[in-house]
């Protein structure tokens, strides 16, 4: 995990670049106030800096960020409602397509990554005149261009074209007075930003530094950002590099990815790591997986909320034998009666915490299997085939699931395996929605799954339109930039 020091350092930074708390973030201005004469002048403040732009991934991820709700329960594999309770509005309506402009979580996934924006931008503007040594300065600016390009990847795929801001700004506010970039124009910011940091990451970290993005992590994001947009050629080529260094490895055991103190594992590529007890750097997963109810038995502390609770559609897709299947647990007894309640056994039962907003649980952004299986579809995309490196990735896959390996299939046959595989090796980890808006499925699958009497809930219950493939821009950015940011279509 990031080193203690590291960690230690984060609370300092975020007094430095805001001045107050991380629930105030999310009120206004949050972006900072340093004067260039009062701070980055050390090797020690760009240590702070750096720790502050993880500790932004990390509220991206978990805390005021809520990103499992903008992506996973918007699709077909978990939704929000609770037994015997009619859920959280604002998630309701997002897992059921129904969210307005001023979606309280829309806000806070925006704001929160125009945070991690503004804090690599502030270490890129100032890191090259800094008395930081030459090895340093390259790393730094490498991990805080791969920050800014994951920010820009998830929230290009949400919005489509957004506030493309590379320099430094003096508030929150001012990200948004530039306008709306295209799709294209923040896709070749991505993309720079990517192979630049790729020059600049070391494989590998000391033990003390597990959890730092690599140029492993950095080569399987543009591997996805080219994948996404149909960039097949390139694609294989950068999941071609992640696959042939050795540097990860799949574990032998699937269920151990989710037990305790897998952080910084052979199969992680980039993971978003925190702790508990450490003063707020844990995450929320286990209160808000938990199902409605099972707070003090499937998580001692805390409460149980059931914000994204699988679905029956993702556990009735696995197969017989599919090891994978067990990473969803039924229900919990309660005062000696059965309750059936799905849940993510990898999030609710590991690593609780003391409370709320206190475990230790990670989230996996990339595993070595997600590189395998994006690896495989680039390739039967480029070829319109597949060979034999896709079967040897997507075997590898299946082989640890307890499946038997597939051969002999043709383009159209191996694109509908290899989608499948992509569904149930990560169902939970982010992957879902975007697999759908990438592949062009996200409005047939989901309209094939209306929920109704006598169907099981995955969170639809009419027709989704194409433009709520978009998310509405949070109000907030509209009226604060307007006239320079238009609405986005059916909003």
């Amino acid at each position: 995990m990031i080193s203690k020091n590291i960690k230690i350092a984060v609370a300092l930074v975020i007094l430095a670049f805001s001045g107050t708390s991380c629930e105030d973030f999310l009120e206004s201005k949050p972006i900072s106030q340093i004067g260039e004469t009062d701070f980055f002048k050390t090797e020690s403040d760009f240590r702070q800096a750096v720790a502050g732009a993880y500790n932004a991934l990390g509220q991206v991820y978990s805390g005021n960020g809520y990103y499992s709700l903008l992506v996973d329960l918007r699709s077909d594999n978990t939704t929000e409602l609770g037994p015997g309770g009619g859920g959280n509005d604002a998630k309701r309506n997002i897992d059921e397509f129904r969210e307005t402009t001023d979606n309280e979580h829309l806000t806070a996934f925006w704001q929160t990554s125009y945070i991690l924006i503004a804090r690599t931008n502030s270490i890129l503007a100032r890191i090259d005149a800094s008395p930081v040594s030459d090895n340093l300065k390259k790393q730094f600016t490498g991990e805080a261009s791969a920050l800014r390009a994951l920010a820009y990847f998830n929230l290009v795929r949400l919005w489509g074209g957004v506030p493309l801001v590379t320099e430094p700004v003096t508030d929150i506010d001012a990200s948004y007075k530039v306008g709306r970039a295209s799709v294209q124009e923040v896709y070749a910011q991505i993309e720079a930003d990517l192979v630049k940091a790729q020059g600049m990451l070391p494989a590998t970290y000391p033990a003390a530094e597990t959890g730092k993005i690599t140029k492993g992590a950095a080569e399987s994001l543009l591997g996805q950002v080219y994948l996404t947009q149909k960039k097949y050629a390139e694609a294989v080529a950068e999941f071609k590099k992640v696959v042939t260094a050795g540097t990860y490895s799949l574990l032998p055991v699937y269920a151990n990815l989710y037990k305790a103190a897998q952080q910084g594992n052979a199969e992680a590529v980039l993971q978003v790591q925190y702790r508990t007890m450490s003063n707020g750097l844990g995450s929320n997963l286990p209160n808000h997986f938990a199902p409605t109810g099972s707070q003090g038995i499937l998580i001692p502390t805390g409460g149980a909320f059931g914000f994204n609770q699988p679905t029956e559609d993702i556990a009735a897709a696995y197969k017989e034998g599919d090891v994978r299947r067990n990473n969803i647990g039924d229900g919990y007894t309660l005062a000696g009666n059965f309750v059936a309640a799905k849940y993510v056994r990898g999030y609710v039962e590991r690593e609780t915490g003391g409370g709320n907003a206190d475990s230790g649980a990670d989230w996996y952004v990339i595993r070595y299997a997600d590189v395998l299986l994006n690896y495989a579809e680039a390739i039967n995309e480029a070829n319109k085939a597949p060979n034999a490196d896709a079967y040897a990735a997507i075997n590898l896959v299946r082989k640890r699931a307890g499946l038997t390996d597939l051969s002999g299939l043709t383009y159209d046959t191996f694109k509908t395996a290899v989608y499948e595989e992509e569904r149930l090796e990560s169902p939970f980890e982010g992957h879902r929605w975007f697999d759908l808006l990438r592949t062009g499925r996200a409005m047939e699958v989901m309209n094939s799954k209306l929920s109704g009497p006598g169907k099981p809930t995955v969170g639809v219950s009419t027709p989704i339109k194409p433009y709520q493939l978009l998310y509405p821009i949070p109000t907030l950015v509209v009226t604060t930039s307007s006239p320079a940011i238009a609405q986005n279509d059916g909003y």
